[in-house]
């Protein structure tokens, strides 16, 4: 009798020191929607992705539905207005990879105690925005780069924010280097 109390007690203790699962992250989109469109001087605006998605082992992008090239399809579609009655503006997507990058992790009894960096993600989104609006034409290059560290006891939940945090930086970088040299590079075709 006093085993059985002795372990419901147990029991119940460790059930007390557990914290419960973190809840599943949402799947919330990254938009440029609160950021003011740049009217161009064009009548139309294309995305094109150049972007050979590679098949690896470390390349992880291609299992979410949310990547750096369709953050920079979005910066397209959301941030760019044609106002124009000719010309073209092209965004050509060059590079958008998100690289997970494993490290052992350390062993012996200690091992057991630490939580260390397991997992490293670097993310990269390089494109380049091209326009020719009768005698005038320009472009200029972006490359946006983050990198986000996940320790060795991150839960499944955590590894996706992780994620998604990274595509956060991904996009805040693209879209504040992107926005700054167009509006200092493309004079001749914003529309003011």
């Amino acid at each position: 009798m006093k085993t059985g109390l002795m372990a419901g007690v147990l029991a119940l203790f460790l059930a007390a020191c557990t914290n419960p699962p973190p809840p599943p992250t949402s799947s919330v989109d990254i938009t440029f929607q609160h950021r003011p469109p740049i009217q161009v001087n064009v009548a139309n605006i294309e995305v094109v992705d150049r972007s050979a998605p590679r098949v690896t082992a470390n390349r992880i992008e291609q299992l979410h539905q949310q990547n750096p090239a369709s953050l920079a399809r979005r910066w397209a579609e959301e941030r760019l207005r044609a106002s124009g009655a000719s010309g073209q503006m092209t965004l050509i997507i060059e590079e958008a990879a998100v690289i997970e990058k494993s490290f052992p992790r350390s062993t012996g009894f200690s091992a057991l105690f630490k939580d260390e960096v397991d997992t490293r993600l670097e993310g990269v989104l390089a494109a380049r925005l091209e326009y020719r609006q009768g005698p005038h034409s320009g472009s200029v290059d972006v490359k946006a780069e983050a990198f986000k560290e996940i320790l060795s006891d991150a839960t499944l939940n955590e590894r996706d924010a992780a994620y998604f945090d990274l595509l956060e930086r991904l996009a805040r970088q693209f879209d504040e280097t992107l926005t700054r040299d167009v509006e200092a590079n493309f004079g001749d075709v914003l529309v003011r």
